[in-house]
């Protein structure tokens, strides 16, 4: 039930938006690498190795609303990572929505941050056990971009992920990810 409910507040959020002004909203593509903090399992802690992530963000401006610099965002991302030594994996997938400020630095160059709220859907796979679990989760996010059109930016990000209490095939999964993503941000 909260999983709905979140999805339906983001998307009303995100298409009365878009019904307001098509030209404040924008999709976003990114990817990269994935490094994981020691993942808490069973009250200890494992090593992974890096791993990777992609995810695909909409969002809009809420300038229209006075509130310069602001943007409402849903977003879908995925990473996964090895535990060190092993065959075991740990995949993350969520949905998340955010709201995010991008300060104006009266230049190309932008600084922009923000936190989120959703669904994190956890799967762990080794050779002899496996499950997944969705929980709530939340996340943060910091970057910068360079606008080099009026249309289109590039951009670099940092995402820390956090969903306790995963429990997909064990007990006790902590899934947290730390995430450097590098993509393209396309104004529609």
């Amino acid at each position: 039930m909260r999983k709905f409910l979140l999805s339906t507040i983001v998307a009303g959020i995100v298409s009365g938006a878009g019904a307001a002004n098509a030209d404040n909203a924008f999709i976003s593509i990114m990817g990269g690498p994935t490094f994981a903090p020691a993942l808490s399992l069973n009250g200890g802690h494992a090593g992974t190795d890096t791993g990777f992530n992609g995810g695909l963000r909409l969002g809009y401006g809420l300038d229209d609303w006075n509130l310069s610099g602001f943007t409402v965002d849903a977003d879908t991302f995925f990473d996964q990572s090895h535990f060190t030594g092993t065959f075991a994996r740990l995949r993350s997938a969520s949905f998340m929505g955010d709201l995010m400020y991008h300060l104006n630095t009266g230049s190309p160059f932008g600084i922009y941050g923000g936190a989120g709220l959703g669904a994190v859907n956890t799967n762990y796979e080794s050779p002899t056990v496996g499950g997944s679990s969705t929980v709530f989760g939340w996340q943060a996010i910091g970057g910068v971009d360079y606008k080099f059109s009026p249309q289109t930016s590039l951009f670099t990000e940092y995402r820390y992920q956090n969903a306790h209490d995963a429990n997909a095939g064990l007990p006790g999964i902590g899934n947290t990810s730390n995430n450097l993503s590098v993509g393209f941000k396309f104004n529609l």
